[in-house]
C-alpha cells in the first residue's frame, strides 16, 4: 500500500472517529437538556440537585462520579415532586434503570482495558463488552424517555393549574357575566325605570 492510500486511510478513520464523537456530545447535550427541564419543573424545595448541575457531566473524570449522583437524585427530585403533588405512581422513577447503566458502564471498561488485553480473553472479552455495551445503550434510552415523560407529566399539570386559577379569577370578577365582583347582580349601570327590582329613591339608580 504507498504512502498516499495509507494517509487517505488514516485521514478517513479520523473523520469517522470524529463524527462519533460529535454525535456522542449531540445526544449527551439533549440528554442532559431533558434533565435539566425535569428538575426545573421540580419545586426547589422538592430538588435535591439544582438542575444546571446536569451540566457537571461534561466534566472529564467528575462524570465518572456525577453519572451515580444524576442517577439518584434526578429520580428522587421527581419522586419528592409527584408525592407533593399527590400523584406518586409507587415507582422509583427510574433510579434502579439509571444505576445499573451505571454499573455496566465500570464493568464494561473493566472488561475492554484490563481482560481485554490477555490475548487468551481477547476475543471474548470483547464479544462480552459488546454485548454489554448495547445493554447499556437500551437501558439508557429507557432511562431518558422515562424522565422526559415525567417531566411532561408535571408540565401539564402546570399548565392545568394555570388554567384553573385563570377560570377561577374570571369567576371571581364576574367578567363578561354583568356582575361585580362581590357577586351582585346590579347592572354595571345600575336600575332604571321600568326595570325589574326598581326602587325609585334607591342610592344604584
Amino acid at each position: 500500500m504507498q504512502e498516499k492510500d495509507l494517509l487517505a486511510l488514516g485521514g478517513g478513520l479520523l473523520a469517522f472517529v470524529c463524527l462519533l464523537i460529535v454525535v456522542g456530545l449531540v445526544i449527551l447535550v439533549c440528554y442532559l437538556l431533558t434533565l435539566q427541564t425535569a428538575l426545573s419543573r421540580v419545586s426547589p424545595r422538592n430538588r435535591l440537585m439544582e438542575p444546571g448541575s446536569v451540566w457537571l457531566m461534561l466534566i472529564p473524570c467528575v462524570n465518572f462520579i456525577w453519572q451515580f449522583v444524576i442517577a439518584v437524585r434526578v429520580p428522587d427530585s421527581l419522586r419528592n415532586e409527584f408525592r407533593d403533588r399527590g400523584r406518586d405512581d409507587g415507582s422509583d422513577y427510574g433510579k434502579s434503570l439509571a444505576l445499573t447503566q451505571c454499573v455496566l458502564g465500570i464493568v464494561n471498561i473493566f472488561i475492554g482495558n484490563i481482560l481485554g488485553r490477555v490475548p487468551e480473553f481477547a476475543v471474548m472479552a470483547n464479544l462480552i463488552a459488546g454485548v454489554i455495551g448495547i445493554v447499556g445503550l437500551v437501558i439508557f434510552i429507557v432511562f431518558w424517555v422515562k424522565i422526559a415523560g415525567y417531566s411532561s407529566q408535571l408540565a401539564m399539570d402546570d399548565r392545568g393549574d394555570l388554567d384553573r386559577k385563570l377560570d377561577q379569577f374570571d369567576d371571581d370578577d364576574g367578567y363578561g357575566t354583568g356582575k361585580s365582583g362581590g357577586g351582585s347582580d346590579v347592572p354595571p349601570g345600575g336600575f332604571k325605570p321600568g326595570d325589574p327590582g326598581y326602587k325609585p329613591g334607591d342610592p344604584s339608580h
